[in-house]
Order: C-alpha cells, then sequence, then structure tokens
C-alpha cells in the first residue's frame, strides 16, 4: 500500500499487479461493513473520534482479509461480483 502525498483527500493505492481486484475487494468488504469506501478518505471535522476509529478498525479487517487473500493466491475468489471498471466506461 502507499499513502499518496497528505492534503484535504487522503488516497492510497495498492502496489500490486492486479491492484484493480483489490481495489474491488477492498470496496466490497467495506461495504460489508457499512461504508461505501475507496482508495480515498474524506475526512470531515464534524468526524468524531469514535467514528474514525470506527472506520479504521474496518478498514484494518479489510486490510486482513486481502492480505490473506495475496498469501494464498485468491482475490478472484474472494469477490463476489465482476472486477470493477477503471476510469469512466459504459454500462450497458
Amino acid at each position: 500500500i502507499e499513502i499518496l502525498p497528505p492534503n484535504a483527500l487522503t488516497t492510497f493505492t495498492f502496489n500490486y499487479e492486479n491492484a484493480q481486484e483489490l481495489k474491488t475487494l477492498f470496496t466490497q468488504e467495506m461495504l460489508k461493513k457499512g461504508y461505501l469506501a475507496s482508495l480515498s478518505v474524506y475526512v470531515s471535522y464534524s468526524h468524531t473520534k469514535e467514528i474514525v476509529e470506527e472506520y479504521f478498525n474496518a478498514v484494518d479487517e479489510t486490510f486482513k482479509i486481502i492480505d490473506q487473500g495475496i498469501k494464498g493466491n485468491k482475490i478472484s475468489d474472494l469477490l463476489e461480483g465482476p472486477v470493477a471498471h477503471s476510469g469512466f466506461q459504459r454500462l450497458t
């Protein structure tokens, strides 16, 4: 994981050959935890310490799932749908 330079929008990337699969798995698993998450974190002053801790606990659990998938070479088996598109593409 590479965290990009700090600014108002914190972003990270996966340094992995199938990075789009990892991004898809990250979003899938975070949705199960109640977060519509991607590789950017939109932080606000309205977020309490408790909210931030809960979010990062969910991220940590998700990274553990991703790590197990990488070690077992089974990322595609963990995906419950197709790999997300990168960029803008027609859906029909």
